[in-house]
């Protein structure tokens, strides 16, 4: 997970009403302060500058409105030859998670800049001229090029095989916007199966605050058999890109390889709707090799992201 994003997870806490049990109410949503978040983005022209780019998830503004909602210290800045850059401050510190994302590389503009943290989008040189110094070596992550509309020609035998045995298991494979209280009990599954697993993800506060930013663009595709839900993928459509951000699959689910139809499900829908990259998220081969194989199997393009950086002060 990005450094900057794994922050927040770890130190914000969730609105009222999050991280209940079923029945729990939907957290609280100041629409006023979403209006007026919105018209801010407008006016200063990040929405308008931003919303035709491929945009990690991270440097988006729905998602900085998100964070911002549920406490976050958000802003976005300018910085030469790059696009507006989303930045969090912690603990005073400014940083950025997958940016800033440059038209043209500018090693002065970025040290002039208050950046003091950077988990860069991609690798490059510029970050050390700029006065910084690499603390973490770059994560992985795998990205499915929907412009590509036989990607599944590029997925490794067994994962077509997968891919085959879940189209004869009877699932029924549903999509739906997300709605608060039809989808809690995805949320449920996915807290149960971080208590299990031992892991800790982004707060589901950022998935109804996301949703009441953008109803339309968080979407949930699910896998039912004999009327019982078996998995779960619930992605955050942003732009052109879409993320996929929770999943969760039952005993049956794997036995049935929901996950593999409910991809190609997803790659389908968000296809129609002219998104243009699926980001599936970081390749984990140590903490998470059975996901990792899910998602280099599936013919995505494994890419390396530019590592952690900090500004040293004099250089």
């Amino acid at each position: 997970m990005p450094v900057g994003v794994a922050i927040i997870a770890v130190n914000n806490a969730a609105p009222s009403g999050v991280g209940r049990t079923a029945g729990a109410r939907t957290p609280a949503i100041n629409l006023d302060c979403v209006f007026f978040m919105q018209l801010v983005n407008h006016v200063l022209g990040f929405q308008g500058l931003n919303s035709g780019m491929e945009l990690p998830l991270q440097q988006h503004p729905d998602f900085g409105t998100a964070l911002e909602m549920i406490g976050a210290n958000v802003r976005r800045i300018n910085i030469k030859n790059a696009a507006p850059t989303q930045i969090i401050k912690r603990f005073g510190i400014d940083f950025a998670s997958r940016g800033p994302i440059w038209f043209m590389e500018n090693p002065e503009a970025l040290r002039q800049c208050p950046l003091r943290i950077i988990n860069a989008e991609q690798p490059s040189e510029i970050y050390r001229k700029a006065g910084f110094r690499q603390l973490m070596t770059p994560a992985y992550v795998a990205e499915l090029n929907l412009l590509d509309t036989a990607w599944l020609t590029s997925a490794n035998g067994k994962w077509r095989n997968s891919w085959r045995k879940s189209q004869k298991s009877n699932l029924e494979i549903e999509h739906e916007t997300f709605d608060a209280a039809l989808h809690e009990w995805v949320l449920i599954e996915d807290r149960q199966q971080q208590r299990r697993k031992k892991y800790r993800a982004l707060p589901h506060s950022i998935i109804h605050a996301f949703a009441s930013i953008s109803p339309r663009n968080v979407i949930v595709f699910s896998a039912r058999k004999k009327n019982k839900n078996v998995a779960a993928m619930l992605f955050l459509q942003h732009g052109k890109v879409a993320t996929y951000h929770v999943g969760w699959s039952s005993v049956a689910g794997r036995e049935t390889n929901a996950h593999y139809a409910l991809l190609t499900s997803a790659t389908d829908y968000f296809e129609k709707r002219g998104v243009t990259r699926l980001d599936l998220g970081t390749v984990d081969t140590e903490n998470a090799p059975g996901l990792a194989r899910f998602k280099i199997g599936s013919g995505a393009q494994i890419r390396a992201l530019g590592g952690t950086w900090l500004r040293i002060p004099g250089l």
